[in-house]
């Protein structure tokens, strides 16, 4: 069968469905508990608003999308996250059938889907998920506006990019990446002087305006931590972090599709190539220039580049098509695949290779123990219904928050200092709590460090949970009473 004729777009939705359907297996199989930060956010979700501490509110409202469809269960908090990677993946066909070809299309979202970072992300639901989906959406819908100029398209890609910036603020690098493709193309300038452009990131930044009210509101506390994670002015530059950044993204992508796209930007003529190729390396190039820069003078986490990879599995699908040796993509669609295994059976490699599952060796450990744990103290809880949970920690606050019955979703915070650092110091502090009596649960802090901020202090137990051979999580919990303030 010719190329033109098989049913690349049938190939795609069935990796994309068996991929979806794989992953919720091995959710509700293992099962994958919780991270905190997904605790945390389905906290937030429970109390819709346009901004949240750290983030904007997409997440949020993704949560409480699936968990008011399908309960509060952890599969169904999760839910959004491998279904818009599975979407993502037919929208990323669409566009690499668009620039290229169907078989261009199948080979990007085949490198999509299979991507480690995608493989890891499917299994939690981040920001990341809502982000790639509209990056990818807005990518499709400014080719169509591109290519026909119709309002209908243009103003599309205004309403997707204003979901992207309410699903994360790096999303703002997408239409600042037009500049670098006026720079590199004469179809760029010519975009830059349409008026059509500008009112769809006008529309964009209309969609943006109740969140920024809401930091408005809140001392933009947002972005606040936003440049407190970045820390710029405190580091020296590192070269080490730099190549670490950069070893990592081997991982983020896989080995075979890294090298492919190594080989196509230092190929000649590759970005001269085509006005289409300028404009997918104007949207991986200042991405992963920003966080190479961020990895260089502070720290940069390893998924912060995930939306370079939007443009960087185009750009290797496109070149795969139109190379003769079809085993290249082969090879990287299968070390994918391993890669996907190896982490979704994590426990059986190393039993496989006789090697025992300890902390710092199994990624899974953040995420074990904490439901035992709740249950173990769930008694005190239930003895002291009027009692409402209380923690120096957000991480302490998140778990038990969401594990503990009935949820326990606005716990109180007590804060050390006057610097916000969560939610639930911003919103839930121990001052504005209208209980006399809180039970007061923490990994590290004892009786009598509490009395300083309270008139009684009273331990009831010390929970433990063998999780490894060298890992054992303990919480105590204090019934205190009677907040004295900070001083």
């Amino acid at each position: 069968m010719r190329a033109a004729q098989k049913p690349y777009g049938l190939y795609v939705a069935l990796i994309a469905l068996a991929l979806f359907g794989y992953r919720e297996w091995i959710t509700l199989s293992q099962p994958i508990r919780l991270f905190f930060d997904e605790a945390y956010y389905y906290g937030w979700s429970q109390s819709l608003d346009w901004g949240y501490y750290s983030k904007p509110p997409v997440v949020a409202w993704l949560i409480r999308l699936t968990t008011d469809l399908f309960g509060n269960a952890e599969w169904a908090l999760k839910l959004a996250a491998p279904v818009l990677y599975s979407l993502t993946g037919g929208v990323l066909y669409q566009v690499g059938k668009r620039l290229a070809n169907a078989r261009a299309g199948f080979y990007t979202a085949a490198i999509f889907l299979t991507m480690p970072l995608v493989s890891f992300n499917s299994l939690f639901i981040t920001t990341d998920a809502p982000l790639l989906f509209c990056w990818a959406s807005a990518l499709w819908l400014f080719l169509r506006a591109q290519a026909t100029n119709r309002w209908g398209f243009w103003l599309l890609a205004g309403l997707v990019g204003g979901v992207g910036l309410l699903s994360k603020y790096t999303f703002i690098l997408f239409p600042a990446a037009f500049l670098l493709y006026a720079v590199l193309s004469t179809q760029g300038r010519l975009i830059l002087a349409n008026p059509r452009f500008w009112v769809a990131c006008g529309l964009a930044i209309t969609l943006l305006l109740p969140n920024l009210w809401w930091n408005y509101q809140h001392d933009f506390i947002s972005f606040q931590h936003t440049a407190e994670i970045s820390k710029q002015s405190e580091n020296q530059i590192e070269l080490s972090r730099l190549w670490e950044f950069w070893g990592t993204q081997l991982i983020v992508f896989g080995p075979v599709a890294m090298l492919l796209l190594l080989v196509r930007l230092f190929k000649p003529r590759a970005i001269e190539a085509g006005h289409q190729e300028a404009l997918l390396w104007s949207l991986f190039i200042p991405i992963f220039a920003v966080i190479s820069i961020q990895a260089l003078t502070a720290r940069a986490n390893i998924n912060w580049g995930a939306p370079a990879y939007v443009s960087a599995s185009l750009i290797v699908g496109i070149y795969l098509a139109k190379l003769r040796w079809r085993h290249w993509f082969k090879a990287a669609f299968a070390i994918n695949l391993v890669l996907m295994l190896a982490f979704y059976h994590y426990g059986s490699v190393l039993k496989t290779l006789d090697i025992e599952s300890k902390d710092g060796n199994d990624p899974y450990v953040r995420i074990q123990g904490w439901k035992e744990l709740a249950d173990e103290i769930q008694p005190l809880f239930d003895q002291y219904p009027d009692a409402p949970l209380l923690s120096e920690s957000r991480k302490v606050l998140a778990y038990f928050g969401y594990y503990l019955e009935p949820k326990q979703l606005n716990g109180r915070a007590l804060n050390f200092d006057d610097h916000i650092k969560n939610q639930y110091e911003l919103l839930y502090s121990v001052e504005t709590s209208p209980a006399s009596q809180h039970l007061f649960v923490s990994e590290h802090m004892q009786a009598q460090q509490l009395l300083r901020y309270f008139e009684s202090v009273e331990e009831l137990t010390k929970a433990d949970v063998v999780v490894r051979s060298n890992l054992t999580r303990s919480v105590r919990v204090f019934l205190v009473s009677d907040f004295k303030g900070y001083n």
